[in-house]
């Protein structure tokens, strides 16, 4: 230790000037420390563990017009019998061929410029750093594919000590497992107005889910979509943050029409979507449920 004088120096109190380049780093946020999630494997399509990936036999067939090349039109736009069931065209049985729009899953064609983000009280989440048009598909959501009974034995084993969990339902019985390979598609956040929306489409005997625009969605933006699960008697409510107008409060709870009608009426926020429109969506999509769990509770989401 110094003595003396040099004890006197240690004890002195002088100002002194920051380098330009660490100010600058300072100022733009690029010496803080950042918030990374979890490690996870990315995938590329769904892994069934507990069975074989099932093939049609037989793939429903458009009967769809290819258009001629000189009209630079695409094929098997709205009024495609397969894209009105929620089935993709198989590009060898299609009639469009090449110019088929009807297989957004099979070719990929999912967002590219999104990226993971720190909430703070909600976590992580996904924003877009470019504008999505409405119908665009956002981000796959892909994961193991398990039965509701490995599921929860995963739940009560490796899961036991985890704090965020990732599970959608896949079909009767079986769910999504995103919590150890999956996509980015597991940080999206719930929204009680909500940007995007959750659908399931049939591709060569099995689903493909994901999650679409359901309005123009301006670069900055973060994708959200209505998680809207119901929970089981007793199950602890989860509280919502998602900080929209007409918050229901709570993940899950249903405002009466009065209330609905008066936190629409308090934002200037115009759907892009029109009464009749959203009725029919919701007809053809069915029931699309999501399931949710955390340690002590258990949650349904309809999508």
């Amino acid at each position: 230790l110094p003595i003396n004088y040099g004890s006197v120096l240690m004890s002195r109190q002088k100002d002194f000037t920051l380098p330009f380049d660490i100010m600058q780093a300072w100022q733009q946020g690029l010496l803080r420390k950042t918030v990374q999630p979890e490690p996870f494997i990315k995938i590329r399509s769904n892994i069934f563990v507990e069975r074989k990936r099932r093939t049609e036999t037989s793939p429903m067939v458009c009967h769809c017009k290819p258009p001629r090349p000189d009209q630079g039109r695409i094929g098997c736009g709205d009024d495609c019998y397969n894209r009105v069931m929620f089935y993709e065209c198989i590009s060898a049985h299609c009639p469009c061929g090449d110019l088929c729009s009807n297989q957004r899953f099979q070719k990929k064609h999912n967002e590219d410029n999104l990226r993971v983000i720190w909430t703070q009280e909600r976590g992580f989440g996904i924003q877009t750093t470019a504008p999505i048009k409405k119908g665009n598909l956002v981000i796959e959501y892909r994961g193991e594919v398990i039965s509701q009974a490995e599921c929860h034995k995963r739940m009560e084993g490796i899961y036991k000590n985890n704090k965020n969990f990732y599970f959608l339902e896949y079909e009767k019985g079986e769910v999504v497992d995103a919590c150890q390979k999956g996509t980015n598609a597991r940080f999206v956040n719930h929204s009680c107005s909500p940007n995007s929306q959750i659908e399931k489409w049939f591709l060569n005997g099995e689903m493909s889910i994901g999650i679409f625009a359901a309005q123009d969605i301006p670069a900055g933006a973060e994708i959200s979509y209505d998680y809207n699960f119901s929970s089981f008697s007793g199950a602890q409510k989860q509280k919502c943050r998602c900080g929209a107008p007409n918050c229901r409060g709570y993940i899950g709870e249903r405002l009466s029409k009065n209330k609905e009608a008066a936190a629409m009426a308090s934002t200037k926020e115009v759907s892009g979507r029109s009464g009749s429109k959203a009725s029919a969506k919701k007809r053809k999509t069915g029931r699309r449920g999501v399931s949710f769990y955390t340690l002590t509770s258990f949650f349904l989401l309809n999508c």
